[in-house]
């Protein structure tokens, strides 16, 4: 991380005490009356203090420009400060807003409630985007993580504006993925650290993310893309969870064969012809109705339903004709169970 202004500093610090003072506070920092002495590393109160001093002829203006940023070297850092030292930040300002029209701008909502356009033009959008696929904070995820479920969720608010970023993530995704179909529920870049578990509609998030991407692009070509599998020891009877760094498998499959292997380990039932909900169901507080490995959910059935009827003509259409009957098959007898098991002829169980 770094701080500058424009190479116009004549002392600075990362002491948040330095820079206030002994007893003192923001309405007057000692540092304003003495040099700061340079002070940074780990275990200060952390803060970015940079001092320097301007003369101002009466009816004079100075600009003075604080850039504020991170890169991934001290290295890589240097370079970025010198680049923004010396260009046109004006230009650079117009290049950041004009990006975000692009995306921001692309699709406009009027509606009779002048607070709901506010919200839909704009800035629901920003949040997605900066907020939970950049930053992957938001609500209650303040760690940075990676959600199989809720970033895939999350990016399908781009497929009309940014459908790279939806391809990217597609392919990222299918990298969590084990063998055995099921993935991560959530993972931390750059190690891939993260947990396997047993809930049961994770992976079903990227057939339903790669279906939606396809009617909006009809960029077939992505479900070729070769990704790895991840390798990690298969969860124990009764296990719910295992917090491990996984192993990038040398073995590589389609994006096509990763959402299917999703549909063909989520068709076990339980007696009631419903499929298991596991530890969750989207609804992680439910994870005692499945721990058991019994436990029905009838939510699970119509989203696994519709994943089933979508992806099936998916595999029709690459000639994988065995997969898409017996998914259909299955289809059928779920919306069977869905309507006869689940429903009490007022509400679904």
């Amino acid at each position: 991380a770094f701080a500058d202004l424009s190479g116009r500093q004549t002392s600075c610090s990362g002491d948040r005490l330095e820079f206030l003072g002994r007893n003192a506070g923001l309405d007057r920092p000692a540092s304003l009356e003495r040099k700061l002495s340079g002070k940074t590393g780990a275990g200060l109160d952390p803060c970015a203090a940079l001092r320097t001093s301007l003369e101002i002829e009466p009816g004079e203006r100075t600009e003075v420009v604080f850039l504020l940023g991170e890169e991934a070297s001290r290295e890589s850092a240097r370079s970025l400060v010198e680049h923004y030292r010396t260009v046109d930040l004006d230009a650079s300002l117009l290049e950041v807003s004009e990006g975000w029209d692009r995306v921001l701008g692309a699709v406009q909502v009027t509606t009779p409630e002048s607070s709901m356009d506010l919200l839909l033009n704009r800035w629901l959008l920003y949040q997605t985007l900066s907020c939970r696929i950049w930053s992957r904070s938001a609500f209650y995820q303040s760690g940075g993580a990676y959600g199989f479920r809720d970033q895939l969720q999350d990016v399908l608010a781009l497929a009309v504006t940014r459908p790279d970023i939806v391809r990217e993530h597609l392919l990222r995704c299918a990298a969590r993925q084990f063998p055995e179909g099921d993935v991560q529920h959530w993972w931390h870049p750059p190690t891939g650290r993260g947990v396997r578990t047993r809930i049961s509609d994770d992976r079903l998030w990227l057939p339903y993310a790669a279906v939606q991407y396809l009617r909006v692009t009809e960029d077939w070509a992505v479900l070729d893309e070769e990704v790895p599998w991840l390798d990690g020891p298969v969860l124990e009877e009764g296990q719910q969870e295992a917090y491990f760094e996984p192993e990038q498998s040398e073995e590589r499959a389609t994006l096509y064969e990763h959402c299917a292997r999703t549909l063909d380990c989520s068709l076990e039932v339980g007696s009631h012809g419903l499929p298991l909900i596991g530890a969750g169901d989207w609804n992680d507080g439910m994870n005692r109705v499945g721990h058991e490995g019994r436990g029905e959910s009838v939510w699970l059935g119509w989203f696994l339903l519709m994943n089933l009827k979508n992806f099936a003509d998916v595999a029709e259409s690459r000639g994988d004709e065995e997969r898409a009957a017996r998914w259909r098959s299955r289809a059928a007898s779920l919306l069977v169970s869905l309507e006869e098991e689940a429903w009490d002829g007022e509400w679904y169980r």
